[in-house]
């Protein structure tokens, strides 16, 4: 899979903004909201892996549009794998980020420089992974129009070579003579 560093920029903002902005509190109040969330695209997700191939007549496609078309749909599942992993990974850092913000603290071997730090850069963890997923959601969505866009595409291809062979089977048959234009037709009369 190729990274858009767009994908990964707007989430870096998103820990910066968490970092400076939101505690470890924050995002304990927010949790039973942001998991039911997170529970709905990982559902949606789950729901749109379970699609599969999105046609049943592979009869009226050319070879290299069904190859056009299972690269496209083998693209979608593998982001939709990666969106279904970040979802659970940034679930478990909020379900975890209190209980990981406490051990931290009370442990010995952390530095006294360090403490101050530990509670931002959870916040800022947290912040990043769901503002990851927010952003790969858009870029899911972005690739499942793009393959209905290009099965649309297909599948009038398909049905119009469809028609001409139906129409050029039918003039083949036909038993009407060859039109003919009338001698002269087309000359300028002045």
């Amino acid at each position: 899979m190729k990274i858009n560093w767009s994908h990964l920029a707007i989430p870096v903002a998103g820990a910066a903004a968490a970092w400076e902005l939101a505690s470890v509190a924050f995002w304990e109040a927010a949790k039973p909201s942001l998991l039911t969330a997170m529970s709905v695209i990982a559902a949606g997700v789950l729901v749109r892996l379970a699609r599969g191939l999105p046609f049943n007549n592979p009869d009226q496609f050319a070879l290299d549009e069904v190859r056009q078309i299972a690269g496209a749909i083998k693209r979608s599942i593998r982001a939709l794998r990666a969106l279904i992993a970040v979802v659970f990974l940034a679930m478990g850092s909020l379900v975890f980020a209190k209980a990981i913000n406490t051990a931290l603290l009370a442990a010995t071997y952390i530095p006294v420089k360090v403490a101050p730090y530990v509670e931002p850069g959870i916040s800022a963890v947290v912040g990043f992974l769901l503002t990851y997923v927010f952003v790969r959601i858009f870029a899911v969505i972005k690739g499942d129009v793009s393959l209905a866009d290009l099965q649309s595409d297909l599948l009038v291809k398909a049905v119009e070579r469809k028609q001409a062979d139906r129409f050029d089977k039918t003039l083949a048959k036909s038993d009407a003579p060859t039109m003919k234009n009338p001698e002269g037709y087309g000359k300028i009369i002045q």
